[in-house]
């Protein structure tokens, strides 16, 4: 009977220090599994930092490329202002010279015993018919082309700036016709595009922008007006049609700071 119980006993035991030998086991297995994730988890913290990171440098860089396409015609209009000024300085500086060199003139004697004629009499001006009408106001024309000064491009770039954009079209326009071999023609073209767009006369504007295409393809206004010509015709509601004139614009400069707005516009329109 002792031996039984003994056997019993140790029976017991060996089947105790089992189960206690299988927690342990367990119990390293899911040490190592919370280990294991932790890690996952601070690796998936580093990433999505950097992924943010990433994702607000992108954000800073679609801003300042939107404001590139002003950025960079101001910097030109500068600096065209600037040899403006410097040829003025020096051309006032060569009538200083002819002018010091000029002999002095003497200033005119009045003649004595000889008065001054009296000033004519003026004029009655003839009474009107009964029953004329008054003479109509004639309207104020536009100044002719060589009375247009070059400075006018300069004058209807800060127009646009300031938001005055009937007026910013109108001058760029008689900046066009007045010079229409000037490089700045076809910046012209497109400015009257962005007035268009900007007052959400789409229509023309569409059109505008194409003008651009059309006689400036070579123009450093191309790009941005393929951009904005695509993204005139998805304010147009032809949502298909501007998708296919931004992918156009990514297959034909895909390195271009304007493809770069064009695939995030195109992004958000694929959105569901």
């Amino acid at each position: 009977m002792s031996f039984k119980l003994s056997g019993f006993f140790l029976c017991a035991l060996l089947l105790c220090t089992a189960a206690a030998a299988g927690t342990r086991e367990d119990i390293n297995r899911l040490d190592q599994q919370t280990t294991a994730l932790a890690q996952q988890v601070q690796q998936l913290s580093v990433q999505m930092a950097q992924l943010q990171k990433s994702i607000q440098t992108l954000t800073n860089r679609l801003d300042a490329v939107e404001r590139s396409a002003q950025t960079a015609d101001l910097r030109a209009d500068l600096d065209m202002m600037k040899r403006q000024m410097e040829m003025l300085s020096s051309q006032l500086a060569a009538l200083s010279q002819n002018r010091e060199s000029l002999p002095a003139v003497a200033s005119p004697m009045p003649v004595s015993g000889l008065s001054a004629a009296p000033p004519p009499a003026p004029t009655k001006a003839t009474p009107s018919r009964a029953g004329s009408a008054a003479p109509k106001p004639v309207a104020a024309l536009p100044p002719p082309p060589s009375a247009v000064s070059p400075d006018l491009y300069n004058q209807a770039y800060s127009d646009y700036i300031q938001g005055k954009y009937d007026l910013a079209e109108g001058e760029f326009r008689q900046f066009m016709d007045a010079f229409p071999a000037d490089p700045r023609a076809g910046n012209s073209q497109y400015w009257i595009g962005e007035c268009l767009y900007s007052q959400k006369k789409y229509p023309e504007a569409k059109d505008a922008f194409q003008s651009v295409l059309d006689k400036y393809p070579q123009g450093n206004k191309a790009l941005a007006a393929r951009l904005k010509l695509g993204l005139t015709l998805v304010a147009m509601d032809d949502t298909a049609g501007g998708m296919a004139a931004l992918k156009a614009l990514i297959q034909a400069a895909p390195n271009s700071d304007e493809a770069l707005i064009a695939k995030d516009r195109l992004t958000r329109l694929q959105a569901p």
